[in-house]
């Protein structure tokens, strides 16, 4: 499995360095999980590369988070990422209607096969004049 992610941030390399250590832009992900990250600028001068190397331990090293499989610890590392470019680029992390908390590995576990509306949210939803 590669354990290495990385994402592009259109930002100078010293500014992406300086905000990742600031809590306030949601990297603890990483650091949870005892990653090594490294900031490369991307070619043709289009901001900075973000290299997040996952560790490859055992129990001991990790904890509780040794629960994790290396694929959760991924995508946990990717939404991290995922954000803090959100977040550097724009300000802000947008937010969909159809999933107000945004995308996150811990809402992709809970997911569920499509099923037909019981009776009351039937009923429901026919009260509310959606057809």
């Amino acid at each position: 499995m590669n354990t290495r992610v990385a994402i592009t941030v259109l930002r100078e390399r010293d500014e992406v360095a300086r905000l990742w250590k600031n809590p306030a832009y949601g990297t603890a992900a990483s650091r949870e999980v005892g990653a090594a990250v490294v900031f490369k600028d991307a070619p043709g001068d289009r901001g900075t590369e973000i290299h997040v190397d996952l560790p490859r331990a055992g129990e001991r090293e990790l904890g509780i988070l040794a629960l994790l499989t290396p694929s959760d610890r991924r995508a946990k590392v990717k939404d991290a990422l995922r954000r803090f470019k959100q977040r550097v680029e724009t300000g802000e992390v947008p937010r969909s209607d159809g999933s107000p908390e945004g995308e996150r590995a811990e809402r992709k576990v809970r997911q569920r096969p499509a099923q037909p509306l019981t009776a009351s949210e039937l009923a429901e939803v026919e009260k509310a004049g959606v057809s």
